[in-house]
C-alpha cells in the first residue's frame, strides 16, 4: 500500500492492528477484560480496584501499569482521591504525572468502572489509528516508502503499550502529529499538541526540545524559545502541584549511567526476550549513529541524540523487559527508521522549519 492512499485508510489499518492485538491478548486471558489491568495478588492496587470489580482477574506472577492508569482514570483529581486509591498507586507523585490518557479514558472521572476500563482500551485503538495516519502523512512529506510506515506500525513496543494500557502509544501518536504541524509552519497547533504530549508522558519533552535546539542552531531564536518553553509550562505546573502534595516521587529510578542498564539486564533476556533486547540495542545504536551523521537534517540529529541517550541511560528496571524498553523509546524507533529509510540523506520537501515566527499559525508551504 502506498503512502499516497487516503490517511483514513491508514487510520483504519493502525486502529485495526491495535484492536487485533488486544483481541488476541484477551483471548489468552479467558476473555476477562479486567485482565488488562494486570493486578498482582499482593498489589496494593487490588483493594481499590476490587471495589469496582469484585470478580477482578488477578495475575499471580506479573503486575504492570494498567492498574495505575485505571485508578487515575477513576479519580483524576489527586487532591480529592481517597486514601485507599493513593495507597494503591504506591507512588502517586509519579503515577499522577501523566494525566491525559486516564483523563480521556475515564471522561475526567465521570465514567463508571466498566466505561473507564473500556475507555482505556478504546483510547489505545484510536491512538493506533492516529499513529498510522500520522506516519503516513510523515512518509508522504519526506518521500519515504510505505515500508517505512509498516515498519513503524510493527513496533512491538506499541503493542506492549496497547495491551498493558500505558500512555506510550498515545504520547507517540500525538508527538508525530505535533512534529508534522511544526514542520508545516502551523506553530500554534504544533506547540499546543506538544503540550498535550507532555501531559501524556513528560519524557516526551525531549522531542520539542530537540526541535528547539535545531532552530536555535539556525538562529531561529523566537521559535526555539516557543518550542522549549510553552509545551513544558502545563506539565511543569502540574508536577509542581503534585510535588507539593506528595513529594518528588521516584521516577529517577528509571535512569542510570550510560550502558549500565543494558549491562545489568542482558542476563535476564536469555529465555525468550533476547531478540527483543538486541532489537532495542540496535534502535538505540542507530539513533546515536544518526545523531552524528552530518547529512541528516539538524532536527533529526538532535532528536536522535536525545532519544538515543535516553535509551542508553535507561536503568535495569526498564531494560529488564525489552518490550517495556521498546515502548519507552518508541520515538527512537521512528527516528532511527527515518534515518535508515532515507539512507542518511535529507528528505525535506519544504525546507524544514520556517525561518521565523512571522508565519505563526499559518502554513509556510504551498498545499500538496
Amino acid at each position: 500500500m502506498e503512502p499516497r492512499r487516503p490517511l483514513l485508510c491508514w487510520f483504519v489499518i493502525g486502529a485495526t492492528a491495535i484492536g487485533a492485538a488486544q483481541f488476541i491478548w484477551l483471548s489468552t486471558h479467558a476473555w476477562e477484560p479486567t485482565a488488562f489491568l494486570q493486578v498482582g495478588d499482593d498489589s496494593p492496587a487490588r483493594a481499590p480496584i476490587e471495589r469496582d470489580f469484585p470478580d477482578l482477574a488477578r495475575n499471580p506472577r506479573h503486575s504492570h501499569d494498567g492498574k495505575y492508569s485505571y485508578l487515575v482514570a477513576r479519580q483524576p483529581a489527586f487532591w480529592r482521591a481517597d486514601a485507599e486509591t493513593i495507597a494503591g498507586l504506591q507512588d502517586p507523585a509519579y503515577r499522577y504525572s501523566r494525566p491525559l490518557y486516564p483523563v480521556l479514558a475515564g471522561l475526567a472521572g465521570l465514567a463508571s468502572p466498566s466505561v473507564a476500563l473500556a475507555g482505556l482500551i478504546l483510547v489505545q485503538i484510536l491512538a493506533g489509528g492516529l499513529c498510522a495516519a500520522a506516519l503516513a502523512a510523515f512518509a508522504r512529506r519526506h518521500h519515504l516508502p510505505a515500508a517505512f510506515i509498516a515498519f513503524n506500525v510493527a513496533n512491538p513496543g506499541l503493542y506492549s503499550s496497547a495491551c498493558l494500557l500505558t500512555c506510550d502509544l498515545l504520547a507517540h501518536s500525538l508527538a508525530i502529529t505535533a512534529w508534522l504541524f511544526v514542520e508545516r509552519g502551523r506553530f500554534r497547533i504544533g506547540i499546543g499538541l506538544f503540550a498535550l504530549v507532555l501531559l501524556t508522558k513528560e519524557y516526551y519533552a525531549l522531542t520539542p526540545l530537540a526541535l528547539a535546539a535545531a532552530c536555535a542552531g539556525q538562529r531561529r531564536y523566537a521559535l526555539a524559545v516557543a518550542l522549549a518553553a510553552i509545551p513544558s509550562l502545563p506539565i511543569a505546573l502540574w508536577k509542581l502541584a503534585l510535588t507539593a502534595e506528595f513529594g518528588p516521587g521516584h521516577g529517577l529510578s528509571n535512569f542510570t549511567w550510560p550502558g549500565g542498564g543494558i549491562a545489568a539486564a542482558c542476563p535476564m533476556w536469555f529465555g525468550g526476550d533476547n531478540w527483543l533486547g538486541l532489537l532495542a540495542i540496535a534502535v538505540v545504536a542507530i539513533s546515536l549513529v544518526a545523531a552524528a551523521w552530518p547529512r541528516s537534517p539538524a532536527r533529526l540529529r538532535w532528536a536522535c541524540a536525545a532519544w538515543g541517550l535516553l535509551g542508553l541511560c535507561a536503568s535495569k528496571l526498564v531494560w529488564g523487559d525489552p518490550a517495556d524498553l521498546l515502548r519507552a523509546i518508541a520515538p527512537a524507533w521512528w527516528l532511527a527508521s527515518w534515518f535508515a529509510f532515507s539512507k542518511g540523506q535529507s528528505t525535506d520537501s519544504g525546507g524544514g522549519c520556517p525561518m521565523s515566527l512571522s508565519a505563526f499559525g499559518h502554513s509556510a508551504y504551498p498545499p500538496r
